[in-house]
Order: C-alpha cells, then structure tokens, then sequence
C-alpha cells in the first residue's frame, strides 16, 4: 500500500478499528480522496465512505468520530462536499454533509483553522485553533457548540494563543496546553484548567517551561503531558510527565528519571497501563530509543518494545489490543521496512528482521533485538521443516546473521524467534 500522496495532520479510531485521516493530500493507497479518508483495519481504504474539502484551502487539521458514527473535522476548508462550510462541518457516517450541522469560524488574521475538536457527554463540542470570532461572536481560539453547531453562551474563554492541547476531564473539566503565557487573561504557563463554564479553574495550579504539545488521559483521571520542557511544576521533567487530576505532579511517575533526551511530542496511554511517547528522541532514560518509546507504569523504560523509526513522530494513537498507529510526515521506513508517512506497530516489536543483502556470496540481514536477550534463528527449504541456524544472546539491541551456504539451496526461508 503507498499511503497518502501528501501531508498528515490528524487521525482517530473508531470504535470497530477503522482509522479516519485528515491532512492535505488528494489520494490515499492511489484512491483519489480530498483530505479525509477512512482506512479499514488492514489499512486499506473503505470504499463506503467518501468526503472531502471542494473550497478554501485543502487541508483537515483535525477529525473527531462521535458515538452515533458522524465525524466532525475542523480544518482551513470554505467548502466540504460542495457545500459551504467555514472551518468546521460534520458529515455522517458514510461521509455525506450532515445538513444539521452550521457552525461559521473566522478572524481578522490570515491564518485561521480549527486544530482542536472535544466531544463532551451531553454532545456538545469544544472547538479549539486560530481563530477570534464563532458564529459571528467574538471568541479568541477556543470556545463550545451546541450538537448542531450553535454557539454555548454559556461558555466563555479566551487563551492568548492557540493551544496544542484540549482534552476533557472526568469531571467536565477542560485541560489546555501549548505555547500561551494567559488564559481569560491570566497568567497561565503553558498548562490550564477551564471549569465547565469556561472560567478558570483557580484550584489547578500546573506549570510548565515549554510547550504542553500532546496529552492522555488514564482511567485514574491523571494526565500525561509530554512536549518541550524539562521543568514541571517546578521540578525536573524531561519531556514528559504526569499530574493528578488537581494539576499537582505525580511524583511515581518519571522521578528521578532522566526522561527523553529531546521533544516529545505526542503521549499515549495503553490500555495494559504503559505508556507510549513519540517525538524526535534518541534515548529514554539513558537508553537508545529512535523517536517511539514504551514506558512502564511508573516511567521507566520498557525494554521489551523496540522500534525504529527513521524520521520524528507528529502523532500515535494506541488501539485496544495495545498495537500502536504512528504518524509522522518524514517517516520513510519503520524497522527497515518501507512506511509513508504512517505504520502500525505491534505491542512486541523485538525481534524485527531488517532489510537482507548479498555480499561476496554471503547472504546476511540484522535483527532488531533486546540486549541481554536470547534468540534463535531458524531455516527451512520448504516452510515446513525447520532447523535451527543460530542460536545468540543479543549484547546489543541488535545482531547480524550470516548464511555463507546459501548457494546450496535452490530456496531457503529464514525466522527469526525469541528463546524463552
């Protein structure tokens, strides 16, 4: 499959494994679709659902999947399955325009999206993004609709820039993060709380040196953070963290850890209770890591989730079975293997056989592995019997094996497993 022909910029499950994209390209795997498109669970494109921008410019910074199976998408669009649509539509679950659905985003700047979209229990919709006026009030990058696109009165909330960051609490209260320094003008560093209304929650004290970029929630009610700091709440985090539900940090999650050496970009929660990070890293807590990671419940590291990527991760979402889907505009290849732009990994990646090659008649390929691992490799002629060819223990996170017989064989297939 060749994926998309042009950029990512949003993605969601839906609750029976299909996956909808937003971004700007204009065909999926060579199916032409203007934006948005729903993948099944192999990742092919399903067929029965078709949408996508016909005015503005071309591009869906975000798509949200409510319970009754219709899609909202927030994007820089004027126009979406031919109908006019200013920023944000709905369409159903086969992707016709939801007609129910008008709600108009503007500014007086030139930049102006929707990036942001969270569906509360009772319907309603918090939209975030660049903007300053919803349905002709004035309403500075965040504010809340009705389930068919009338503004809430009765919510009211400005952020002085756009958050990076929107995510419901249990309780109905709002978290933000990004790169703002004021929430309904007061200082706020990078992290708020917005109580159901829209104030301030003056009770959720949280801090940040950098950017608040990407957030999950735990059944618990915590919430991991992860973005460009290395300072929360006054105390060493290194990209990533945890707080309670008050904004207070969660001291057993990272303590004393070194954290990632760099971004961090985007968070997950797993549902076996670890937690996955994606960005542009090269190690995690001291250890080698190219740009994905797993983490154990309390932060550190674990070893039994290798990955590589090749370029930085913008976005991950982790499924049920704990299979991770990860995005990122420059990725190339995942574990040597050829990805564009998007791939989906197993909850155990080690071992992961690269790329083979032949040199001076010596048939050779690398296996991803877990230092201090053992591991076997087997061959067979037929797919049928097998014997053993290697038996190693990994002193790094890799090893190489060699075949210098294969000149032997009219055909010979290799596996690769991992001793109990």
């Amino acid at each position: 499959m060749t994926g998309p022909n042009s950029w990512l910029w949003a993605a969601t499950l839906q609750p029976d494994g299909k996956l909808l994209l937003g971004g700007q390209f204009t065909s999926f795997n060579g199916v032409p679709r203007g934006q948005l498109v729903r993948l099944n669970a192999d990742g092919s494109v399903d067929t029965t659902f078709s949408a996508g921008v016909t005015a503005g410019e071309p591009t869906i910074h975000s798509v949200l999947v409510q319970p009754d199976g219709k899609v909202l998408i927030g994007g820089m669009f004027s126009g979406i399955n031919g109908a006019t649509r200013i920023r944000l539509a709905r369409v159903n679950a086969n992707g016709t325009l939801d007609t129910n659905f008008v709600a108009t985003v503007t500014s007086n700047e030139s930049f102006i999206t929707v990036s942001l979209l969270a569906l509360q229990t009772n319907s309603q919709v918090v939209i975030a993004g660049w903007f300053d006026t919803v349905n002709g009030a004035r309403h500075t990058n965040i504010a809340r609709l009705n389930s068919n696109g009338t503004l809430d009165p009765g919510f009211a909330a400005g952020i002085d820039a756009p958050p990076k960051v929107l995510a419901l609490q249990s309780d109905g209260r709002v978290l933000v993060g990004g790169a703002f320094g004021a929430v309904n003008g007061q200082a706020r560093s990078h992290i708020a709380c917005l109580n159901t209304d829209g104030t301030l929650d003056t009770n959720f004290l949280a801090t940040a040196d950098g950017n608040v970029d990407s957030s999950a929630r735990q059944p618990d009610g915590k919430m991991l953070i992860a973005g460009n700091f290395n300072l929360v709440n006054g105390q060493s985090r290194h990209h990533m963290a945890r707080l309670n539900p008050d904004g207070s940090l969660d001291a057993s999650f990272q303590n004393g850890m070194a954290g990632a050496d760099d971004y961090a970009g985007c968070i997950g929660y797993d549902p076996s209770g670890k937690v996955l990070i994606g960005g542009q890293f090269t190690s995690v807590n001291g250890v080698g890591r190219t740009n994905v990671a797993r983490l154990n419940s309390n932060g550190s590291l674990d070893t039994n989730f290798l990955a590589n990527v090749d370029s930085f991760l913008e976005l991950l979402l982790v499924q049920p079975d704990s299979r991770v889907i990860i995005e990122g505009n420059y990725i190339n290849t995942v574990d040597g293997r050829s990805r564009n732009r998007i791939a989906r990994l197993q909850s155990r990646s080690a071992p992961v056989i690269g790329p083979p090659s032949i040199s001076a008649g010596v048939f050779s390929f690398d296996v991803a592995a877990i230092a201090g691992t053992s591991y076997g490799v087997e061959a067979s002629t037929n797919l049928v019997n097998w014997s053993l060819a290697l038996s190693t223990n990994a002193a790094v996170d890799n090893f190489t094996f060699q075949d210098s017989g294969m000149r032997q064989f009219p055909r010979r297939f290799f596996r690769v497993f991992r001793s109990p």
